[in-house]
């Protein structure tokens, strides 16, 4: 940690000495990312709006401002602030990629694929605005568009597992549950650490009342990410459908150490009925409760 310290002062110290001699506006710009990302978000501002002044015409001090209002969450800000970069310069692609970002934050669904669609038009190869702009429309119900993105995106970077993964979501909600399922096998086979994919498909194995395969690829996806808690709180459900009690019980409190807000999805969830009148599960709410003061 002290040799990044050490290493960030030095940056920014070259850069002053730098500026001092000659104000270049990369530079400038470089110094505004230093500070950005140690947090100190005044001072890079103040380099951005310096930068604006001196160099009216080039988008990326603007773009700038809009990076520090999107990580604020402050995406209304950030919007106007990419199309004053787009503005000046309308192929400027990190605006418009980013700008779709903060309108999707904004619920604006429509003009966030516009915006993807328009980095595509300026960088076909663009991976992500590929899958994002597939994401958006499986989102809005376009699924035939979907898959037409994704599969563009699995021609850039074949056998990306989140695109297989979105994918098998598509088809899915298609009524295409084999199709699903390959592109859920298939995005684990590629990364076996992505949980969705473990869960989304036991959920079709459930659908189909094939019990013993959905614990067997849920109990996996548990071995490859045990850090999941969503992944125990599935397995306890269908364990409870099969009659394990005790096992349903077991990955009920696992879930709910990991992240207690499973145990109020428990209160309420039908599967596990008989898991809420185990010996132990009033014990487990109130070992949790009184977790929960002490972290109070």
């Amino acid at each position: 940690m002290k040799r990044i310290i050490l290493y960030v002062k030095f940056c920014i110290a070259w850069f002053i000495d730098f500026m001092k001699d000659g104000k270049s506006l990369k530079h400038s710009l470089n110094l505004a990312l230093v500070y950005e990302r140690m947090g100190r978000v005044f001072h890079a501002a103040r380099i951005y709006y310096r930068n604006i002044k001196m160099y009216p015409d080039d988008p990326r001090a603007y773009y700038g401002i809009a990076i520090l209002y999107d990580n604020k969450k402050r995406y209304r800000e950030a919007v106007d602030w990419f199309k004053k970069a787009i503005d000046i310069n309308p192929d400027f692609v990190p605006a418009w990629f980013f700008m779709a970002g903060s309108l999707y934050e904004l619920g604006e669904k429509h003009a966030a694929l516009d915006c993807y669609k328009k980095v595509i038009s300026l960088n076909p190869s663009n991976f992500w605005a590929h899958n994002n702009a597939g994401s958006i429309c499986e989102e809005l119900n376009m699924n035939t568009e979907a898959l037409q993105y994704f599969r563009k995106a699995l021609e850039i970077i074949p056998g990306h597992h989140k695109v297989l993964f979105n994918m098998g979501v598509v088809f899915a909600k298609m009524g295409y549950e084999l199709k699903a399922q390959e592109c859920y096998w298939e995005s684990i086979r590629g990364y076996n650490r992505y949980p969705y994919s473990f869960l989304n498909l036991s959920l079709l194995y459930k659908e189909e009342k094939e019990l013993d395969r959905a614990i067997i690829v849920i109990s996996e996806g548990i071995r490859c990410n045990p850090g999941a808690p969503f992944l125990y709180y599935n397995r306890a459900c269908f364990l409870a459908m099969a009659g394990n009690i005790e096992e349903a019980f077991l990955d009920v409190v696992r879930a709910a150490k990991l992240n207690p807000e499973f145990l109020n999805y428990a209160e309420n969830d039908e599967d596990l009925e008989d898991v809420r009148k185990h010996p132990g599960y009033q014990a487990l709410k109130k070992y949790l409760q009184n977790r929960e003061n002490t972290n109070a």
